[in-house]
């Protein structure tokens, strides 16, 4: 208990959903004239392992001892504000047959097993009568399990966060309880919003099985995979395929995939990879058939809806959205770009240009550029430089997608974390310097090939800060010195910023916008696209 920056410790002897009685103890030189009744105190209980509740309370009853007190406390929040309001919450569902919740009460030890209400990707409510209630605000529940029909369970953390009086019946006054999720294991949390999903509509599935002839007919029927791209895949279609078929039928952690699909047939796709520490990649939206726009809309509604529920949430290391798209595609432009330029924060939301194109190796030996020329890696001084200049350029998100800071100390966990799945990630950053002056930084990724369908996850991208004696030759040179870290004769380049390309006469196949969302932001996200769909329901 804590008053006015004085701490005492104590014991918990019982409680009911409305006070606490607990027994302190005064260590001198305190006392407990330092505790004044009329004030209040910060309550704090915790076992051996963890908090378990935290608040307010008012000194309602205190009874005197020898050596200790015992107080009475009321506690002054009955609803807490666990996470930031939001104005498109996860859609709260109600299940038939409804699931139970079962756990092991903190306080009293004993088990618990209550009726859900409904619940949604992010939290979830329970009913109990009020005579024998033992849920109050602000109480965590370390570990619960949500059991449907005795089938399955989902294990979860979770923090009851409102109590809310019913009304009557038979057997008295009873409680509604809401709990929010603090934590789950994330292939639990994936099952958990599959089926949260095809509740809510039968022909949204989420990282279900899926038959792989099946959706590389459906990749070519949508114009997904146009002719250049099929030529891509085509010469590496057996690394590609090995790639999809551990995505799509073996649904490792790093990755999700939403589908419409409509008596067999699949009608919508999109994808994301957590590719970077803190952020993940939204890529590969197709859709075909006569309800094409019904199928493209639903998808993208569905990673809304999983964005929306997941970002909280640790185990997802959910800070940023990300995508690529190209200027003169409508559909993305319109989408992406359209809430970008709609909330005019680039704190919030950023849209920055990256020219592309493919480098083909001239050498496979390493390349040694000439004094005063030096390519180095990339030190802590080169990442603030850098830094300052992309937040006077940008002032966007893209440096914090990147996660450049995280790895230059060799520890990666993400990578560790792909490799245990069979996958390949790795980092490398360098620095292009002209004796002292740094002119650009490179950021190799490395990955397996056909992760993205571009290659933009298996590619290099350069951060030009000082284009002062920078040539295109000069550029090269470097590039083909970082390209003997890829196992392919081509890999694609991505530059920043474009004017670079331009007045160096880089010859660029293409322009790519990478836009970034900061999840903090969802709700100006969702209020942008409920102006461009209807049927957006996140």
């Amino acid at each position: 208990m804590i008053q006015h920056s004085a701490l005492f410790y104590g014991d918990f002897i019982d409680f009911n959903t409305t006070s606490f009685r607990i027994r302190v103890t005064a260590v001198p030189p305190q006392t407990f004239q330092w505790i004044n009744p009329e004030s209040q105190v910060n309550l704090i209980f915790s076992d051996a392992d963890e908090m378990l509740y935290s608040g307010e309370c008012r000194i309602i009853k205190q009874i005197f001892c020898q050596k200790t007190r015992e107080y009475v406390l009321e506690p002054l929040d009955h609803q807490i504000r666990k996470f930031k309001p939001k104005e498109f919450r996860s859609e709260r569902q109600e299940l038939l047959p409804s699931p139970n919740v079962i756990f092991r009460h903190p306080f009293t030890k004993k088990k618990m097993n209550m009726k859900v209400i409904d619940l949604s990707g992010s939290g979830f409510s329970v009913e109990e009568y009020n005579h024998n209630a033992v849920l109050f605000s602000g109480l965590i529940i370390p570990e619960l399990e949500i059991n449907f029909a005795n089938n399955f369970n989902i294990k979860c953390k979770a923090q009851v966060v409102y109590r809310k009086i019913m009304g009557e019946e038979e057997d008295g006054d009873w409680a509604k309880c809401g709990l929010a999720l603090l934590d789950m294991d994330m292939e639990e949390h994936s099952n958990f919003l599959a089926l949260l999903h095809q509740a809510k509509n039968r022909n949204s599935y989420m990282c279900n099985v899926v038959n792989m002839d099946d959706l590389w007919n459906f990749f070519f029927e949508s114009g997904f995979i146009y002719p250049k791209k099929y030529v891509f895949i085509q010469e590496k279609k057996d690394k590609i395929k090995e790639t999809y078929k551990k995505l799509y039928t073996q649904n490792p952690k790093i990755a999700r995939h939403f589908i419409y699909q409509d008596k067999g047939r699949i009608l919508g796709h999109m994808a994301m990879v957590r590719f970077y520490e803190n952020a993940w990649l939204i890529h590969h939206h197709a859709a075909s058939g006569s309800g094409l726009n019904r199928a493209a809309v639903s998808v993208l509604d569905q990673v809304g809806r999983f964005s929306n529920a997941s970002h909280g949430l640790y185990s997802l290391h959910m800070d940023y959205l990300f995508c690529y798209f190209r200027p003169e595609n409508k559909f993305p432009n319109r989408v992406f770009g359209g809430v970008a330029r709609d909330i005019k924060d680039p704190k919030a939301s950023s849209l920055d240009t990256f020219a592309y194109f493919h480098y083909q190796k001239a050498y496979n030996g390493e390349l040694h550029i000439s004094e005063p020329w030096r390519i180095i890696k990339t030190e802590n001084e080169d990442l603030i430089e850098l830094e300052k200049f992309y937040e006077h350029k940008s002032g966007g998100l893209v440096l914090d997608v990147l996660d450049i800071k995280s790895g230059l100390d060799g520890c990666d966990d993400l990578s560790k974390e792909y490799q245990q799945f069979g996958f390949k990630r790795e980092k490398h950053i360098f620095s292009l310097k002209n004796g002292i002056d740094l002119k650009a930084v490179f950021l190799v990724n490395i990955s397996d090939i056909g992760l993205n369908m571009s290659d933009l996850t298996n590619c290099i991208k350069v951060f030009v800060l000082d284009s002062n004696g920078l040539s295109k030759d000069i550029l090269y040179l470097t590039i083909s010195s970082l390209s003997v870290k890829f196992e392919q004769h081509e890999m694609p380049v991505l530059i920043y910023p474009v004017s670079f390309a331009e007045t160096q006469s880089v010859p660029y196949e293409k322009l790519y916008q990478m836009w970034v969302l900061n999840t903090q932001y969802g709700d100006q996200y969702f209020r942008c696209l409920k102006g461009l769909f209807r049927n957006i329901s996140s």
